[in-house]
């Protein structure tokens, strides 16, 4: 496996002007060491001292950047790696994107044969530069003879004229140091963007020159211990959560960008040619009634017609009219003929750029064509209210912004004045789902019954999408939560091919109560929800939690409770709400005329919660599971 060090982007996002700058530390620094110079003590280290469980660790990472007048900028870069079991040896290939020229690249790999240090080089033949269709270069080398207790090493030169680098305190494993030093003559105009959230090791600031004519000025910052980035549940695709130092120009350069795609002959000119029965279609579109109508229709149309060879590109490929009539294109292809007929039509809409893969992210100071991968259709209805299109997906639908770019930044672009504006896509209206169940509970421990989930919206998506993705057999295991007590014998889709209703499935299923004794049954509601287990088992967090829509969830129940058996004991009514009230979660139950019968809501109104207010977080939803996982006792008479 790769690992993809994204070294020489432009800044990232312009939210990070508002970060901390702490400026001291209780942990003590681990100095950086010459090349091919290593302590024996890291060489036989078993385990990082601050993160047990890592397979890798960042021994150190050292750069040093300078920003020169006439506009040159380089950077160096020493980075050591200590690899401790076979799964750390992923580190040990390594594949990093490169806009300019990189140079002296050198790099080996370090074992302790008994006491003997032995060094390994890379053969500089076995470095590989590579280009991506968007023109975006990578470099790529493996180190050899890695194995468990190995250190590798590598270094090199950077130097470009226009692209700024980052610096990554940060990474995917834990970092012991991290030191960039940075150089700046007095009339750079370039500013610093700092993200940090831990106290820094070192700090230095120094004047180049002398106090009679300095000349520029130079910083070091280093942190230490630095923790891994964790892959969390619903992280935040608006915001990039690593500690870094940013770096950019003043001059916004995205009226540029869009300035080039639409003189593009494979973007923009694409839009100035009819296609094939253009009149026609249009002619037709006319006599529809409200702009809805004539949305819906357009749609519809392209997605039926033309169909997606799951290939994204930011340009066409074979042009517009090549993909409409051989009824096959790109992503940005069958959005571009989207967005070209609905602006024929009349309606009011304009292409939006996105970044559909590398998370969604889209880095707001960094005007750059690289980040851009797709193309899809801003359609405004008023000062608030948008549709977003994507023909692309199979569920997707004009009225719905696709669950792909929920979260995330796009941007906006006015072909005729080439205005552009960077839009936070998100979505308010809320989406519903029902799981009801209708089941008897017989005196052995069993229970048979019926159920029904009815899904709307992105709920709806993503039980298709899974679907889909899994095959039924799967999908039915994983709807049991892979409970070989629990046995779904029928399921049946209705609706699954009508978006314009909620989708709703229908189970028959059988349940062997495990907890049943002959004297008590004992049973949990909770069933077909997907909402057994809690996302959030962890009491610390490294970045916000993004839900990215407002949902509603109802589970209902009727259970028949068998011949000789009576409540011993059911769960109290209870309702627990976030102090911000943006998350309540009530349970009723009651005994009636020989059923128990469970209602439990959890209404979501608030998406996004920073990291700060995650330990409230955690603690409502440890209460919430607790409540749905609590078992109903039956007590035999």
């Amino acid at each position: 496996m790769n690992k993809l060090f994204t070294l020489l982007a432009l800044g990232m996002f312009a939210l990070s002007a508002n970060a901390q700058s702490p400026t001291s530390a209780n942990t003590p620094i681990k100095e950086t060491q010459p090349y091919g110079q290593v302590d024996t003590a890291d060489l036989t280290m078993k385990a990082c001292d601050f993160e047990k469980d890592a397979n890798a660790e960042v021994l150190f990472d050292k750069g040093e950047i300078s920003f020169r007048d006439y506009g040159e900028i380089n950077l160096s870069r020493h980075r050591r790696i200590k690899i401790f079991n076979d799964t750390g040896k992923d580190e040990a290939n390594i594949k990093f994107t490169t806009y300019d020229d990189i140079s002296d690249i050198t790099a080996e790999t370090i074992n302790l044969n008994g006491t003997i240090i032995e060094y390994t080089p890379v053969d500089s033949k076995l470095i590989y530069k590579q280009k991506d269709k968007k023109g975006k270069k990578f470099i790529s080398f493996a180190f050899p003879n890695v194995k468990s207790g190995s250190v590798i090493e590598f270094k090199y030169n950077w130097k470009s004229i226009y692209f700024l680098p980052t610096w990554d305190f940060q990474s995917s494993i834990p970092t012991r140091y991290s030191e960039i030093s940075v150089s700046k003559v007095n009339s750079s105009k370039i500013q610093t963007i700092i993200r940090i959230n831990q106290f820094y090791s070192k700090i230095t600031n120094d004047t180049l020159g002398n106090k009679q004519s300095p000349w520029g000025s130079k910083i070091t910052r280093g942190l230490s211990n630095i923790p891994s980035t964790k892959d969390e549940p619903y992280t935040s695709l608006l915001l990039d959560n690593t500690q870094k130092l940013i770096f950019k120009f003043p001059k916004d350069e995205w009226i540029y960008v869009a300035g080039h795609l639409f003189n593009n002959e494979n973007f923009g000119a694409q839009l100035l040619d009819n296609l094939t029965g253009e009149k026609e279609i249009l002619d037709s579109i006319a006599t529809l009634k409200t702009n809805d109508l004539k949305i819906d229709s357009i749609f519809r149309l392209v997605k039926n017609r033309v169909h997606w060879d799951k290939t994204d590109n930011l340009y066409t490929v074979d042009g517009l009219q090549n993909a409409w009539n051989k009824k096959k294109g790109n992503a940005t292809e069958i959005n571009l003929i989207t967005y070209h007929l609905l602006k024929r039509a009349g309606i009011k809409a304009y292409p939006m750029l996105i970044n559909i893969h590398d998370n969604g992210r889209i880095d707001t100071s960094d005007a750059s064509l690289y980040q851009l991968d797709r193309a899809v259709i801003f359609v405004p209805l008023d000062s608030i209210h948008y549709y977003l299109l994507d023909v692309t997906g199979k569920y997707n639908t004009y009225k719905q912004t696709p669950l792909t770019a929920l979260g995330i930044y796009g941007l906006i672009i006015d072909p005729k004045t080439y205005d552009y504006r960077l839009f936070a896509i998100q979505s308010n209206t809320p989406t519903k789902q029902l799981v009801f169940i209708n089941a008897e509970i017989k005196p052995d421990g069993k229970m048979s019954g019926t159920a029904q989930i009815i899904s709307d919206s992105y709920y709806r998506i993503d039980h298709l999408m899974q679907y889909d993705d899994l095959g039924e057999k799967k999908y039915i295991d994983d709807l049991a939560e892979n409970n070989n007590d629990l046995k779904i014998t029928s399921l049946k889709l209705e609706d699954a091919e009508t978006d314009t209703v909620p989708l709703t499935q229908h189970i028959d299923f059988d349940f062997n109560l495990p907890a049943s004794d002959g004297n008590y049954i004992y049973f949990n509601p909770n069933l077909f929800t997907g909402l057994r287990s809690n996302p959030f088992l962890s009491e610390t967090r490294n970045g916000p939690v993004d839900f990215r829509y407002n949902s509603t969830n109802t589970i209902s129940g009727i259970y028949k409770i068998p011949d000789g058996y009576k409540v011993d004991a059911l769960p109290q009514n209870q309702t627990i709400t976030m102090a911000d009230k943006g998350i309540i979660f009530k349970r009723l139950m009651v005994e009636q005329n020989g059923t128990v019968q469970v209602n439990y809501t959890i209404s979501r109104k608030k998406t996004f919660y920073s990291k700060a207010e995650y330990p409230a977080l955690f603690e409502f939803y440890k209460k919430m599971f607790e409540m749905l996982n609590e078992q109903i006792a039956l007590k035999k008479t």
